[in-house]
């Protein structure tokens, strides 16, 4: 499909349409089909697309003014578009765009769970947007697109969850720190020493650790051709925001669930708090507890000579990209 025929609107069409539709936003990105209609005004900022584009990239917001049609990019085609403002960027908004969460003034914290009901679901998936990276194959930016998004979550509960699966799963060269293969909110059953006094049953748990690390064991090989060690590691990790889990029953309910998470065999549980999130270096302090648990190697792992000086410069360089990342993906969503 192609946008001939797309037009800027004027700042002052611009704002009617941003509070008509409640966006929140101050500016209003537009796709204009020609160098001619690029403009940059207060409400207004525009893209230059000159590609075809496949179906399914835009949705209809129906008769807006006069004779103008409006629509908006799909979850599809704006994932495409992140992938150029930069790969933490990419890779956060396919969590977002793949989340059983959405943003609500209303709600404790400004977030609030979807219902999974048709007007409520994920924005789509990640299966829908590979789909959609094959079918836009000569538009730009689209071999980024589907490099990073491997690297993509879905079920996030939370913009801080998401945040916080990045920071420990990404490879270092993107900013993360490599713990293992990331999953979110993975449903655990917990057989419960209880014994209710009639059928003699134990009761089974259903328990959701918000990120689930596993992976091979890279330290310790000896013990784990003993039979010391599994092969394979794994660590639960629950973020406990302050805002959600705040108050004297809240703490008693996480304590409990601590306790039966700590059940499960082979497996090691760690909370991060809303203190430990938002002070860089003791999340990367609770991180490392977490490597020495799951017997992973730090990371880069460098495999070619260097000099002591080349070796610290990249150090250097890597630990910058970290706390970008963290800054971008973490920090700046504090209020979360």
């Amino acid at each position: 499909m192609s946008i001939a025929g797309a037009c800027a609107l004027c700042d002052q069409e611009a704002q009617e349409f941003i509070d008509r539709y409640d966006l929140g936003i101050q500016t209003l990105d537009l796709l204009v089909p020609t160098r001619a209609d690029r403009r940059r005004t207060k409400h207004v900022k525009t893209h230059l697309c000159t590609n075809e584009l496949p179906a399914g990239s835009f949705i209809s917001l129906g008769h807006w003014m006069g004779g103008l049609d409006a629509y908006v990019c799909s979850p599809e085609l704006a994932y495409l578009q992140a992938a150029n403002d930069g790969d933490a960027a990419a890779i956060y908004a396919g969590y977002a765009m793949t989340s059983d969460y959405r943003l609500d003034n209303l709600a404790p914290g400004g977030v609030t769970s979807r219902d999974g009901g048709m007007r409520d679901s994920r924005l789509t998936t990640k299966e829908l947007i590979a789909a959609y990276l094959d079918r836009a194959s000569k538009v730009r930016g689209v071999a980024k697109a589907k490099a990073l998004l491997p690297y993509v979550e879905e079920g996030s509960r939370s913009p801080r969850e998401s945040g916080l699966c990045m920071f420990m799963s990404v490879p270092a060269h993107y900013g993360g720190l490599a713990l293992g293969k990331a999953e979110l909110n993975k449903k655990y059953y917990i057989r419960d020493g209880y014994n209710d006094g009639r059928n003699r049953k134990l009761r089974v748990l259903e328990r959701t650790p918000d990120i689930t690390l596993t992976v091979k064991a890279e330290v310790g090989l000896d013990k784990v051709r003993a039979g010391l060690l599994p092969e394979v590691l794994t660590a639960l990790v629950d973020y406990d925001s302050d805002t959600i889990h705040d108050g004297s029953e809240k703490i008693h309910k996480d304590a409990e669930r601590r306790n039966e998470l700590q059940m499960l065999n082979g497996v090691a549980y760690f909370t991060v708090t809303t203190d430990q999130a938002s002070d860089y270096e003791k999340l990367v302090r609770l991180c490392e507890r977490i490597r020495r648990k799951l017997h992973r190697n730090k990371r880069p792992i460098f495999n070619r000579p260097m000099t002591e000086e080349q070796r610290y410069l990249a150090l250097a360089r890597v630990e910058t990209k970290r706390f970008k990342l963290w800054q971008t993906v973490i920090d700046a969503h504090r209020h979360w």
